[in-house]
């Protein structure tokens, strides 16, 4: 099976093309619980098969940073209880995220020890130059400029680490100048309503996607990312 793979610091990063996986899904979800289950259940198409594949790789990465039996995965929203939340191991020791663009599915995921929160984003290039501001957003941002696709999946990124989504005051978002974000040519995403930024960096994904991931630090991280 085709996947590529990316790091940031202790985050761990792997995509594929859903579309190039054959899953069984009693052999996916058997694991993850039944809140997964249901969830598939309801889903049909592309949406029914990358969920599995999303499953099935978030598996390999917490078989990688952990060796863990427990898989149990759930998605229960701490705010309203509904079943779109974070995604979250009930008890192995790793933090994760998903994203989706078309086909496309990207999980990143690290140690519980090393971070508290990761997000990761992508999305398929526009028609276009990357850097160029994005005049769809425009009300969620304004009175700000618009971010451009490349800022937007760092935002993005930053605020499931957060994970308050998009519940914050997008406005106020601020991306910091290249290097603040104390890893190699990251950058420190400040939100609102949070004391310390959330770190982010774009990830050199699969060809004709961009591709950020963020991280928060556990507390007890003592070592910078590298």
């Amino acid at each position: 099976m085709t996947v590529g793979r990316g790091e940031f610091g202790a985050t761990r990063i792997a995509w594929t093309d859903a579309s190039l996986h054959d899953l069984s899904a009693d052999d996916v979800l058997d694991d993850l619980g039944e809140q997964q289950v249901r969830r598939y259940a309801a889903l049909t198409g592309l949406a029914a098969h990358r969920f599995l594949v999303s499953r099935w790789l978030a598996g390999q990465l917490v078989a990688e940073l952990a060796d863990h039996d427990d898989l149990r995965l759930v998605t229960t929203c701490p705010r309203c209880g509904a079943d779109h939340g974070q995604p979250r191991f009930e008890t192995a020791p790793v933090v994760v995220s998903i994203s989706y663009a078309g086909s496309m599915v990207v999980v990143a995921a690290a140690h519980s020890t090393e971070a508290s929160a990761v997000g990761v984003d992508i999305e398929r290039q526009r028609s276009g130059d990357e850097h160029l501001p994005l005049v769809d957003l425009a009300s969620l941002f304004a009175p700000s400029p618009s971010p451009t696709l490349q800022e937007w999946t760092l935002i993005e990124a930053a605020l499931k680490a957060d994970g308050r989504g998009l519940n914050v005051d997008l406005s106020l978002v601020e991306i910091e100048p290249i290097d603040t974000g104390r890893a190699a040519d990251s950058r420190a995403i400040r939100i609102p309503g949070r004391s310390e930024p959330v770190v982010a960096r774009q990830i050199d994904g699969p060809a004709k996607f961009v591709l950020s991931s963020a991280m928060v630090r556990a507390v007890a991280q003592t070592k910078h990312p590298s």
